[in-house]
């Protein structure tokens, strides 16, 4: 999340010199760019190019017409025009890979060789590109009240809270089926098999646009989190198109798709408790809730838990003339959660208020579980599109079930992880999608693809778990998984490794690792940082 935040900002920077250019063919925006059948690139950014690539909205259905998908490149220092373009596939769903580039631009060529193009894009139905869906129709005031009634804090399955979670999420599908049928029909062909689709159509378009055969083509691709995802549905559709693709942060895809993501919570809880033993280690003067042993800082951290469940503390705001605020044991679960993504820059900052909570000060916690962020509209879309007709979570006992389930896998996190996901808002969508928008079936090829997947995680990845890495690889015959020693959501976000991205680069050259080599830390929460 944090990531998308700073590429956010980068692109509100990058639109700000639009008024100093001099260059009156750039562009700072995918406004004024036509969309086409074929890849016609627009200088943009400063020092990228743009395009808008227009698909079918159904590929058995041509007639139904087309929508447009928003792609951005940027040419490494050694690259020529007949090097292999890499597309960077954001996670989500709802992800927006057009802000992933403008903020890796310093440092992809770093990772994966200057030698290549480096391509990303905006899924159909995100950002810059077609079928947007904004399910209050810009009615802000009820997007809020939306929320007010729906994310009540953790959810405990022995309060109210519990079913007022349940039964407020059909108001959230009500006012998107609304959207789709006022506003947008099509708005709900976002699906990831179209998404995979599309990619398949601009590595055939840019096959064409140099001279190539299409129908020899094949996709290179880095995809993370969700968009390993992608990548799995495109290795299962199209097994034969792969020319290199390395997948980070696996999602376990079945259960993506049947809106059951149970895996995800398996290594939550090992997060945590690596942050009292990074703390522990890195010393007192590094780590501010530094103690004697690890034990004694988990034991510490959960006294704080126990204390903010049993009494929140109120902030009157008087001699600060601020607003007035409640600090809850939701709160404190929303830093954790948040905190588990990238912990070589968010664990120094836990422990900081976790030791400000020990001396009785609060502050810091105020308002952070309203502050956390909500799912997309588009994320949304294209997640409850993806499980229509597969949703493993519609009723209230299949919701109770799945939150049970997280509670007693994970002390720490499994009571916020429901809400965190909102997976139960797929509910009451109601897409009323032709099969061909549907993955049918189980992911994973027959035989060997056409050159074998490289799987990579973290050893503790908290949110696409190791366990998902070793099942989705095992899909697919002729597969490695390599591995990364790191507590995190992927490894290219805590940094990887000069061994990690070694291994990658000769992957991209040809060179397939041995399954299961792990890569040595060497970036490390509170000793050291590579962002």
């Amino acid at each position: 999340m944090k990531r998308l935040v700073n590429a956010l900002i980068l692109l509100m920077g990058l639109r700000c010199k639009a008024d100093s250019s001099n260059d009156p063919g750039m562009v700072y925006g995918f406004d004024n760019i036509e969309p086409s059948s074929n890849l016609s690139w627009k200088p943009c950014f400063d020092g990228f190019t743009c395009s808008k690539l227009k698909v079918p909205l159904d590929y058995s259905n041509t007639t139904l017409g087309t929508t447009s998908v928003a792609f951005i490149k940027l040419a490494g220092k050694n690259a020529t025009s007949e090097s292999p373009s890499i597309v960077l596939v954001d996670g989500g769903p709802g992800g927006s890979g057009v802000a992933l580039l403008l903020s890796y631009r310093d440092r992809v060529g770093q990772f994966l060789g200057e030698q290549y193009n480096f391509v990303s894009f905006d899924p159909r139905g995100v950002n810059n590109s077609g079928l947007v869906l904004d399910c209050f129709s810009g009615n802000a005031e009820a997007r809020s009240a939306f929320n007010r009634v729906h994310r009540t804090g953790v959810t405990n399955i022995s309060s109210s809270s519990f079913e007022e979670q349940y039964y407020s999420s059909s108001i959230y599908g009500e006012w998107c089926n609304n959207a789709v049928q006022s506003e947008s029909p099509h708005a709900y062909y976002v699906t990831t098999p179209a998404v995979a689709h599309d990619l398949l159509t601009f590595t055939e378009a840019e096959a064409s646009l140099a001279g190539r055969s299409q129908s020899d083509a094949k996709l290179w691709c880095y995809g993370v989190s969700y968009g390993t995802v992608v990548g799995t549905t495109f290795a299962s559709m199209f097994p034969d198109r792969i020319g290199r693709m390395i997948l980070d942060g696996i999602l376990n895809a079945d259960q993506y798709y049947d809106n059951d993501w149970r895996d995800s919570i398996d290594q939550m809880d090992e997060a945590i408790e690596k942050f009292s033993s990074l703390c522990h280690s890195a010393g007192s003067e590094m780590c501010s809730f530094w103690g004697p042993t690890p034990t004694d800082i988990m034991n510490r951290l959960d006294g704080i838990i126990l204390q903010l469940k049993n009494h929140p503390v109120p902030i009157s705001g008087v001699q600060t003339r601020g607003l007035p605020a409640l600090v809850t044991y939701s709160d404190l679960k929303a830093l954790f959660i948040n905190s588990i993504y990238t912990p070589i820059t968010s664990f120094p900052v836990v422990a900081d208020i976790l030791h400000q909570l020990e001396d009785g000060d609060a502050s810091a916690l105020a308002g952070m579980f309203d502050e956390l962020a909500n799912p997309s509209d588009a994320g949304h879309a294209i997640q409850c599109s993806d499980s229509y007709r597969r949703n493993k979570l519609t009723t209230i006992e299949e919701f109770k079930s799945s939150a049970e389930y997280a509670i007693s896998k994970s002390r720490y996190l499994g009571d916020i992880d429901p809400i965190f996901f909102d997976n139960i808002v797929c509910t009451s969508v109601q897409p009323q999608l032709p099969d061909s928008m549907l993955f049918q079936g189980q992911i994973g090829s027959d035989g060997p693809t056409s050159f074998p997947i490289l799987f990579a995680s973290n050893t503790i990845d908290p949110l696409t778990p190791l366990k998902s890495a070793r099942t989705m690889s095992a899909r697919f015959p002729g597969s490695v998984l390599l591995l990364q020693e790191a507590v995190g959501h992927t490894v290219v976000d805590q940094g990887g490794s000069n061994c990690y991205f070694g291994y990658v680069q000769a992957y991209l050259q040809g060179i397939v690792p041995s399954s299961n080599t792990t890569c040595p830390q060497e970036n490390i929460p509170f000793v050291n940082s590579p962002m």
